[in-house]
């Protein structure tokens, strides 16, 4: 038997320990691992082969029989003997080949029952009475904890069974939950043990929970042990059942940015329903993200873009920055060649809107979307209205003035969804170009997050200075496109 690394070197103290702990009906893993053994090689061996090294220890005949390898372990519920085998990691490799995920290497993360807490708690205290010699020393915190056993099996195991890598960090997770139902019920007696430590905390999917990971740790570290064990069996009972078991897969996000024109002036940005009804048939946002959804099919999606336009305002030049985000995305190996075919298909798919420059992008340079917001540059071109008949000379009055600094309210047309405010906003320049004595297109430079129809009809004097102030009569917008959102980002691609 290879030499194990223990608590004591003494084969008498050892042999002792070892049969307090089968006696108590540990699991050959957790004998090791309480008495000290922390190798993760130590831990690959099969149950039967643990099993073997124990009997070793106990120095009793190989064909005894070992219960532990019959009934639930007290201190792991089971997880390191019953869902350590080939068979569970068969299952979990079906999971995985039924979800259809696309991956390179895997990270593997285990969730246990919170009660495992307390009942490893209960056996290390069992242990400090029975052993007060070999385990005054010893720290709870020292002891290798039930995930990391788990892991250091598995891990090899599965990696031979997918076929790739296990990893610390991996983009793609397989989550193993083990739940046992009396959990929150053996947990019970901390509230009563240490109420100050437990405050109802909300949690998004299930309500409210009373007992986590970081509470039932401080309660334990706090409560002394014969309070300890006054409210908890000290060594824990027998569970009267192994856990339940869900296997869920999961992938990182994936990033897709691209730039897009839009030429409809009935087409929003995003899907616009009000009241439950829908308001227009499609978006920008469900022509582009159709093909990427069919393509690389994510469980949800987020679409987001450098600013907005209006309903009736087309998005021309080299087009708008955008992101989608790909939640839990199945399929995530493109080459270029098959994103600029994805791009090609949207293009295809409508006159409304096109796109270019899709590619996929990390978490970190999705900052570079926001970034600059305010201190970006648009252009703009609106053909405007006005009451009075105009002089090209008169609209020439526009071309000299620079950097003019604007007070804008809220709009009221906006005021539905955003809040009151006066924000400064500046237009850089502006030129004209006369289309009769009453219509006049004008060039703008601006400030991103101008309002520009306000600037050209004053919306009720709530936008200061505005055309009309500056030509000296009323001035309305007919339409409006927006010529340039002038952000080098995200990096042009080759035509």
């Amino acid at each position: 038997m290879e030499e194990l690394e223990l608590i004591t070197s003494s084969e008498d103290d050892a042999r002792s320990v070892a049969k307090c702990l089968v006696d108590v009906g540990c699991c050959p893993r957790c004998v090791l691992r309480f008495m000290g053994e922390k190798r993760p090689h130590i831990y690959k061996k099969t149950i039967e082969q643990a099993s073997d090294v124990v009997r070793q220890l106990c120095q009793t005949e190989n064909n005894t029989s070992f219960s532990g390898v019959s009934k639930p372990c007290p201190a792991c519920l089971g997880i390191l003997q019953d869902f350590s085998c080939k068979e569970f990691f068969i299952k979990i490799k079906e999971q995985v080949d039924e979800e259809g995920y696309q991956f390179t290497d895997y990270l593997c993360s285990l969730m246990v029952p919170i009660c495992t807490q307390p009942r490893q708690h209960a056996v290390f205290i069992h242990l400090k009475t029975e052993f007060s010699e070999i385990y005054k020393s010893v720290k709870e915190d020292n002891i290798s904890s039930i995930k990391d056993i788990w892991k250091w099996f598995a891990g090899p195991e599965l990696a031979l069974l997918l076929g790739i890598d296990f990893q610390q960090k991996s983009d793609f997770e397989i989550c193993i939950t083990f739940i046992y139902d009396n959990s929150d019920k053996e947990c019970g007696f901390l509230l009563n043990a240490q109420p100050e430590v437990f405050r109802k905390r909300k949690c998004k999917r299930y309500g409210f929970e009373t007992f986590t990971r970081a509470s039932v740790a401080k309660a334990l570290m706090e409560i002394d042990e014969d309070k300890f064990k006054r409210f908890f069996h000290c060594p824990p009972a027998i569970p009267d059942s192994i856990c339940r078991y869900e296997i869920t897969c999961c992938h990182e996000a994936v990033y897709i940015a691209g730039r897009y024109q839009k030429f409809s002036r009935i087409l929003s940005q995003t899907p616009w329903i009000v009241d439950g009804g829908r308001k227009s048939e499609s978006s920008v946002q469900e022509l582009i993200c159709e093909s990427i959804l069919d393509r690389f099919k994510p469980t949800d999606h987020k679409f987001s873009a450098s600013g907005r336009e209006d309903v009736d305002v087309r998005m021309l030049g080299t087009g708008r920055p955008f992101i989608v985000e790909l939640v839990n995305p199945h399929v995530v190996m493109f080459s270029p060649e098959e994103l600029k075919t994805i791009q090609e298909k949207i293009n295809m798919s409508t006159s409304d809107v096109a796109v270019q420059d899709l590619q996929i992008i990390s978490r970190e340079e999705t900052s570079n979307l926001k970034e600059g917001e305010i201190d970006k540059t648009k252009s703009y071109c609106a053909l405007c209205c006005s009451e009075k008949p105009l002089s090209q000379e008169d609209l020439n009055k526009l071309h000299d003035i620079k950097n003019l600094t604007l007070q804008q309210k809220t709009p009221i047309r906006v005021l539905h969804r955003r809040p009151l405010a006066v924000r400064e906003r500046v237009i850089h320049e502006m030129r004209t170009e006369k289309v009769d004595d009453h219509r006049f297109k004008l060039y703008l430079s601006t400030q991103a997050g101008t309002y520009i129809k306000e600037f050209v009809h004053g919306d009720f004097g709530r936008t200061n200075p505005h055309l009309s102030t500056l030509l000296g009569t009323d001035c309305d917008i007919v339409q409006l496109d927006v010529e340039s959102v002038n952000v080098e980002w995200p990096p042009r691609l080759a035509r």
